[in-house]
């Protein structure tokens, strides 16, 4: 296991050969907190100035690519907090998937939730053959608000994403790659290391060239901001029920 304090940085950012790299570091869980949200805004925008970055991969370390959000502070919030806060976790998304270059998720252990729509933002994710993925909001009462509902709904079609995400199922590799939530499955100590090969083949194409296709492939079927939108409003719009108060006490009396 590796140890990390708080005086650790939540998110580390390093540059080689036109590859930059992205790493959640909050193990062993990487929970989406505030602070990690708010470094991963810096990090993805240091990517968007760096003129020398041609690919770049996005993990969390050997044990988990990021669980889901700090449900303890989730539960803390109300209608007003989490319309403020998710439209920041919202733009850190967005902003990855708009980089002009290809994303590559590199997923070990849990994503989930929140963790999930981050490597769903993604252009290409390869998982360890023990990671497992899911958006369980439902579980908490709540529903994904940061693009999940619909950048799934683009990977596996309209009647899987519901049936994901209305049971909250949490699923293994060898079905998220049938579906195409997954492009690759690795062994769990090669996931990085095959990540930062395709990087490699990436960076070393023409890069004009690369950053076009990815315009044109994502034009071709583009998010909806209408969509988006109303994706956000649901998120708040579940903080003001009875539903979501039960769901998340549930959750944390069982930690405890």
């Amino acid at each position: 296991m590796v140890n990390s304090t708080h005086d650790d940085p939540p998110v580390l950012i390093e540059s080689d050969n036109g590859i930059a790299t992205i790493q959640l570091h909050r193990p062993p869980l990487n929970p989406l907190s505030t602070v990690m949200r708010d470094a991963l805004i810096v990090a993805i925008r240091a990517v968007a100035d760096d003129p020398d970055a041609r690919a770049c991969i996005v993990h969390g370390g050997a044990e988990n690519f990021a669980a889901g959000a700090d449900i303890k502070a989730l539960a803390a919030m109300g209608y007003e907090q989490i319309v403020t806060w998710n439209e920041r976790l919202h733009h850190a998304f967005t902003a990855l998937s708009k980089l002009p270059i290809p994303v590559i998720a590199a997923v070990n252990g849990y994503a989930l939730g929140g963790g999930l729509e981050l490597a769903l933002a993604a252009d290409f994710r390869i998982g360890s053959r023990a990671c497992k993925v899911g958006l369980p909001e439902v579980t908490l009462g709540i529903v994904p608000g940061s693009g999940g509902t619909q950048r799934l709904s683009q990977i596996v079609g309209r009647s899987t994403a519901k049936l994901l995400i209305m049971t909250g199922r949490q699923i293994a590799a060898d079905e998220a790659l049938r579906l195409g939530i997954l492009d690759e499955v690795v062994e769990p100590d090669d996931t990085v290391g095959r990540a930062r090969q395709l990087a490699e083949t990436l960076a070393a194409a023409p890069r004009y060239a690369v950053r076009a296709i990815k315009e044109c492939v994502d034009a071709a079927v583009p998010l909806d901001d209408t969509a988006l939108a109303l994706e956000r409003s649901a998120l708040a719009g579940m903080f003001a029920t009875g539903d979501r108060d039960e769901a998340m006490t549930r959750f944390l009396h069982r930690r405890h």
